[in-house]
């Protein structure tokens, strides 16, 4: 299939070096919004719509990594430039770490924002048993639309945050809106499950102990201090960057899962930092 213009956007001087941004499951290319005005004057900005996500929800692949990351291939060529950079969250922080693996690319530094770290098979609530339950998507069914912009509207947390309107329109754009007035997610159900267990299979150890570039991975923690109840967080992401000095591994506080939404400023200085240095 090909590559659709609404499947990405791009923010910045072409001549600055490319950073390319791979949204989570089940997001999308918005999820950047509140960082771009900060680094669009340091980079060629290109934030992506992963296949069966966003606008790209069409795009027929079966959602394995090596998949992904061809997709991406094609994106670079379809640019007809080179990816310099690469920063994933969540799920795309695996889709990044297999990109910048792959010797088709020459890309020169990696960033991985709350995933590509810690192994989902450590979390202390999931078992073999149950993960495909614990991280299945909400039932959608006979939901409205206008309940789920209710909920944002009305929640405290996003009401106080100086980028609520970033926030609101990355979460409202995993939705179809030509689907309206029902709740219809872009990624449906059977396909989120399908990179669940890709996701539940992949190995942070192995796959980082053979990149050799710079990388930066910044784990978020909603406490003020990491105390037993990201422990086992604590000491995975240690022993990462002890088998491998390429990598070094910075906890942003106080922070949930979304950093790059709720803690923009922060997030963009530490990435500047690390890709100008």
């Amino acid at each position: 299939m090909k590559i659709t213009n609404d499947s990405y956007f791009t923010v910045g001087n072409k001549k600055n070096p490319s950073l390319v941004l791979i949204h989570g499951l089940a997001s999308n290319k918005f999820t950047w919004n509140a960082i771009l005005k900060i680094l669009k004057n340091d980079y060629y900005l290109i934030a992506v719509d992963l296949p069966g996500h966003g606008s790209n929800s069409a795009y027929e692949t079966d959602f394995t990594y090596p998949s992904m990351v061809n997709y991406l291939f094609k994106l670079q060529s379809h640019l007809g430039l080179s990816f310099n950079y690469i920063a994933g969250h969540s799920y795309g922080a695996s889709v990044s770490t297999m990109t910048a693996l792959d010797n088709r690319f020459k890309i020169k530094k990696l960033a991985l924002l709350d995933g590509g770290v810690v192994p989902l098979k450590l979390s202390p609530d999931m078992t073999v048993d149950n993960y495909m339950v614990k991280l299945a998507p909400p039932d959608f069914t006979n939901r409205k639309f206008d309940s789920i912009s209710e909920f944002i509207d009305n929640n405290l947390s996003i009401k106080s945050n100086p980028y609520s309107d970033q926030i609101k329109h990355a979460i409202l754009s995993n939705f179809d809106h030509t689907k309206k007035p029902f709740l219809v997610p872009f990624l449906n159900r059977i396909n989120h499950l399908k990179i669940v267990d890709y996701l539940w299979n992949y190995n942070p150890e192995f796959n980082l102990s053979k990149v050799q570039i710079p990388t930066l991975g910044l784990m978020a923690c909603k406490f003020d201090t990491i105390d037993e109840r990201s422990s086992h967080r604590r000491h995975y992401a240690s022993l990462i960057s002890d088998n491998n000095n390429l990598i070094n591994i910075t906890w942003v506080l106080n922070t949930p899962h979304d950093l790059q939404l709720y803690a923009p400023k922060l997030v963009s200085r530490k990435l500047i930092t690390h890709f100008n240095s």
